[in-house]
């Protein structure tokens, strides 16, 4: 005995100075940190830390609850980690209870295939008992997520960090207690609110969970399930740029990989509901007065890309009148796909050209060339598939993809230019002379140039055609046509 009291003595000695040195003093409860009996919260303190130090959560629950009743503000880990050791305490109640549903379930069903006498009587009377003591058990479960929730408030009022303790209390009431979603939303927006930018990367994800439960419980509608999505985009967009920016440390990083799992997690849960149809209904009628707001065009735009309506008339009406208020890099490549997408191959390479102009830097002006140099394949205007690839060239000379572009249109373009002595394999000379230079300078793409090379040296001209003309092998041969290059002879055939 001498023994227990002297440790909690010297616990309460230890740890009051510690804890008389934190806390919000304006608190009731922090007025006395030690509640009426400062010897019995030295014992719990000193069995609650020895239990959590263990990482014996539940075992601690019983000390953790006396303290939190009667001096919670004594120590930051009675309200921080609270809502832990209650979850831990909740989820052994629920396995525990879980063997004697699954038979009381098998009894239930035993009395209801019953035919002797009063069987009927029976079932129903071990129903209602059933249904009792279910009753009884989700009363025990509510009055743990009670506990949860009030330590996040007490958190909140002791040490403050409002914004992220909200969003904790409101995912831990989204999924302790389905029935009080709505209200839980509503503690996720406030969190959002004070928090901004600065918004944990798990809050957004939670906040549209919750918010797709309850649409499809009815008691939600689709604007206000877009409404949300639309509150968070920014909140998302804003951490990945922030933390995938090119010199970012490494722990950041890792921050960026978690926005972008945010990111994906969302468009997950909401792509049943990003149908184009709709979601033009939905905005549209507002386009008229917002075509001049930049915020709700670009959250508009967002959206509506991620629902695939790029091709879709409003989303590139969107899109220009953004374009117009902010013109950007950006914004020009998601004009220029959607016009493609819609086969307007002119007013596509039109943004792609913008695109280039307004690239921050030359990495992304290459990228904007390539993409044009493909565009102009597409719609077989194979010299500029040349100019593009050209300028792509400049930016990096060892770009194998550029030339392959500009073997292809050399390639194709062999019935329309093969109009000199070689004919149509004078051409070829001049697309596998591309192959050949990509595959030397890249070789991330040496497979499919030699593959090309392959293909197209099959057709290089006839050793007797080409003698009769008087064309032999290490001439110097001189394509005509728009493609205007010089090559070296080389023939097939004996």
């Amino acid at each position: 005995m001498k023994k227990y009291v002297l440790l909690a003595f010297v616990a309460l000695v230890s740890i009051h100075a510690m804890a008389q040195k934190s806390g919000n003093p304006d608190a009731p409860e922090c007025q006395n940190k030690w509640g009426v009996d400062s010897v019995e919260t030295a014992k719990q303190l000193s069995l609650f830390n020895q239990y959590y130090q263990e990482k014996k959560y539940a075992e601690a629950y019983p000390y953790w609850k006396y303290l939190f009743e009667n001096a919670a503000c004594i120590q930051k880990r009675i309200t921080y980690a609270g809502p832990y050791i209650v979850k831990k305490k909740l989820r052994e109640e629920v396995a525990a209870r879980k063997p004697i549903y699954a038979a009381e379930k098998a009894k239930k069903a035993e009395l209801k295939a019953a035919t002797e006498p009063g069987s009927i009587e029976a079932y129903k009377a071990y129903k209602e008992e059933m249904s009792a003591t279910r009753a009884t058990h989700q009363a025990k479960i509510d009055a743990y997520a009670e506990e949860v929730f009030s330590a996040h408030r007490k958190r909140i009022v002791f040490w403050g960090d409002e914004a992220n303790v909200l969003g904790k209390l409101a995912d831990d009431m989204a999924k302790l207690t389905p029935a009080r979603r709505l209200e839980a939303i509503d503690i996720f927006d406030k969190s959002m609110d004070l928090a901004g930018e600065k918004t944990k990367y798990d809050v957004p994800m939670d906040y549209i969970y919750a918010g797709v439960k309850v649409y499809k419980k009815k008691e939600l509608s689709m604007d206000s399930l877009f409404l949300m999505l639309d509150k968070v985009t920014p909140i998302i967009d804003a951490n990945i740029a922030t933390y995938t920016a090119a010199g970012i440390s490494a722990k950041d990083s890792i921050k960026g990989v978690k926005w972008v799992k945010t990111q994906n997690a969302i468009i997950g849960m909401m792509k049943p509901y990003l149908n184009c149809d709709k979601l033009e209904e939905l905005k549209k009628p507002y386009f008229a007065d917002k075509k001049s707001d930049v915020n709700w065009l670009k959250s508009t735009v967002k959206l509506l890309g991620r629902g695939g309506c790029e091709s879709k008339a409003f989303y590139l009406e969107c899109s220009e009148a953004l374009f117009a208020l902010e013109p950007s890099s950006d914004a020009a490549l998601g004009l220029a796909k959607g016009f493609g997408k819609q086969g307007d191959n002119d007013k596509a390479i039109s943004y792609y050209t913008k695109a280039a102009d307004l690239a921050p830097n030359d990495d992304a002006k290459y990228d904007i060339w390539i993409k044009l140099a493909k565009t102009a394949k597409n719609s077989k205007n194979y010299s500029s598939v040349r100019n593009y690839a050209r300028k792509a060239i400049a930016i990096n000379a060892n770009s194998g993809e550029a030339y392959i572009l500009i073997g292809d249109a050399y390639a194709a373009s062999a019935t329309s230019c093969g109009n000199g002595d070689l004919g149509r394999g004078g051409v070829y000379l001049v697309a596998v002379d591309k192959y050949a230079k990509a595959k030397s300078i890249d070789p991330s793409i040496a497979e499919v140039a030699q593959a090309k090379i392959n293909k197209y040296s099959a057709y290089f001209p006839g050793k007797e055609d080409a003698f009769f003309k008087g064309v032999n092998n290490g001439d110097s041969y001189r394509v005509g046509c728009w493609i205007g290059e010089s090559t070296t002879v080389r023939t097939i055939g004996s």
